[in-house]
């Protein structure tokens, strides 16, 4: 490396349950129980993990170690910048981890001798996933909850059944699996919003102005829509509620009853539950009306999308969306300087696709998931 410069990297553990009942025969106090942190503040992954919290932890007598993926929430290396997001990649934050590994067991008595085992959902997951396939020495196993990985494998979506559209129908199929009356509501909900003038739409979503909404009036709410199968937690999360797809399914289609304006501010409810609104208003976004699953934005993961972990995503449910690489490409190149170029399949040539869950790649002790 030209610079030994260190940054401060944020982690939480705990060790309430990491009192001994765990002791191991090499010494060890008790397992190491890892959240490989992806796209966000750790301590918004914290109230999610009631599995590793609650269950795992108590039994195993393990400790709990959360580390914060670079460049989200309080772990900056550099100033926020499309210059410095360079740093930002999927190898970079696999080392950090290791890292961070390092660190607890050479400082905290009783841990250097223990097992790591890495946990992680969604990008989480792949991280966990390939933190196993690429530092085996690091992390003893591993359990991916519904992983994306499979999807930086295009060259293998036909024998797994996978398509461009299989993340819009699992989206669309929660809706018309949480109500039967849920899908109709919200093409209903579509086209009041179709039917209503920007200006009551700016005021009515909280919007700084029409920009907001996207280039089709119903952007924001679809894209509002697509966030909760992702949050679909049988628990409620901070403002979030438990099973948040049932919750809005039964809020639209009790609105779809009455008169529009109900149904328009019901829509509007649910988008700011979905942003987090917080009392501010909503400001123009890359995301809506773009891949779904989110890609390019002037974001951190926006940056990941734009280098990494674009998807090849289209969409024909709760709304259309045809991908197109060349223009998923030009967007990331207007949003970052063009500084980026979208390798949709970097990650996997990397560390592995199919190959890491079907054993070909001869990585073991991985468990995989969904939810």
């Amino acid at each position: 490396p030209t610079s030994q410069e260190l940054w401060p990297h944020r982690f939480l553990h705990n060790n309430d349950s990491w009192d001994g009942r765990g002791t191991l025969p090499n010494g060890c106090r008790g397992p190491i129980l890892l959240y490989t942190g992806n796209e966000g503040p750790i301590d918004a992954f914290w109230p999610s993990n009631g599995f590793m919290i609650e269950v795992l932890a108590p039994k195993l007598g393990g400790l709990l170690l959360f580390p914060e993926e670079r460049f989200y929430g309080k772990s900056m290396p550099l100033p926020w910048s499309a210059e410095n997001l360079k740093y930002l990649t999927t190898a970079q934050v696999l080392e950090d981890y290791v890292e961070v590994i390092n660190h607890v067991k050479s400082t905290l008595p009783g841990a250097s001798n223990c097992p790591v085992v890495a946990f992680g959902g969604s990008y989480g997951a792949t991280l966990t996933a390939l933190l196993r396939a690429s530092h085996p020495t690091a992390v003893v196993g591993g359990m991916a909850a519904s992983s994306e990985l499979g999807y930086y494998d295009k060259e293998r979506w036909a024998e797994h059944g996978v398509t461009e559209f299989t993340f819009d129908d699992i989206v669309t199929g929660d809706y018309g699996t949480a109500l039967t009356e849920c899908l109709p509501a919200i093409q209903k909900v579509k086209a009041v919003i179709e039917a209503t003038d920007e200006e009551t739409l700016v005021q009515t979503f909280h919007l700084c102005d029409a920009t907001a909404l996207g280039a089709n009036k119903t952007d924001l709410f679809t894209y509002a829509l697509e966030e909760f199968p992702q949050i679909d937690y049988p628990y409620a999360i901070g403002s979030t509620p438990a099973k948040p797809v049932t919750y809005v399914c039964e809020m639209l289609v009790a609105a779809a009853l009455e008169d529009s304006n109900t149904l328009l501010k019901a829509a509007a409810n649910v988008t700011e539950l979905a942003l987090g609104f917080d009392g501010s208003c909503v400001p123009f976004m890359y995301g809506p009306g773009n891949t779904p699953g989110d890609g390019p934005d002037l974001a951190s993961w926006g940056w990941q999308s734009c280098t990494e972990t674009l998807h090849a995503f289209s969409a024909r449910g709760i709304r259309e969306y045809t991908f197109d690489y060349s223009s998923s490409k030009d967007l990331c190149a207007r949003i970052f300087n063009n500084i980026p170029l979208p390798d949709m399949s970097s990650i996997a040539r990397a560390f592995g696709g199919y190959a890491l869950a079907d054993g070909s790649a001869g990585v073991s002790h991985l468990i995989w998931s969904q939810g």
